[in-house]
């Protein structure tokens, strides 16, 4: 039986806005770690797997647990997602050996706008399976993960980033991330599935 961690942040310089420093967590075998900042209302974060095993990173509803996003980051990856209103942090270690993950905020500084500058143009859009099957997704360079039926998935990737579908140890592109892709766009599972096996 997995062991659940809690930790609430109540910084004061994270509460007004100011620009957080890089924050690393060991999680034990087997077990949980939530991270909670009760003060924000949303933000988007930064992170890295220092470890030689992939970790399960999740945002859920503070309230009932449910989750909103899920992926599994392998070994040495990086991924920007963003952490809704009303949502906690979530990292899953599902090996039997410590992980290693470290972690940044990416908000703004008092006085200016909050906006966050990144050297490779981001996107963050949906993926929706609204279908009664588990869709197995692959990224490279993220890790692998499957949507759960009827629900959405949010997405913050790089442009060029590529989103393949695991079919019988096959990858099959499904999207291609580029700049033409509206920032909250929603993307249907099947119809992008549809498209990419049918194609000529």
């Amino acid at each position: 039986m997995k062991k659940i961690g809690s930790i609430l942040f109540f910084s004061i310089s994270i509460a007004f806005g100011q620009k957080s420093e890089r924050s690393q967590i060991v999680i034990p075998p087997k077990q949980v770690v939530q991270i909670n900042y009760p003060f924000l209302s949303g933000y988007d974060v930064q992170v890295e797997n220092q470890s030689k095993f992939e970790v399960s990173v999740s945002s859920r509803d503070r309230k009932t647990d449910s989750i909103y996003k899920e992926f599994r980051l392998k070994k040495k990856g990086s991924q920007r997602f963003s952490v809704g209103t009303g949502e906690f942090l979530q990292f899953e270690n599902r090996f039997l050996t410590p992980i290693l993950v470290s972690y940044s905020l990416l908000i703004g500084i008092p006085g200016k706008k909050s906006i966050t500058r990144s050297l490779t143009p981001q996107r963050a859009f949906y993926l929706e399976n609204n279908t009664e099957q588990f869709i197995p997704l692959h990224i490279p360079g993220v890790g692998d993960s499957k949507i759960k039926p009827f629900t959405r998935s949010g997405l913050n990737l790089a442009n060029g980033q590529a989103i393949y579908l695991n079919l019988n140890d096959q990858k099959i592109l499904l999207l291609t991330v580029t700049d033409t892709i509206p920032h909250g766009a929603r993307f249907d599972l099947a119809s992008l599935i549809n498209k990419a096996i049918n194609k000529e």
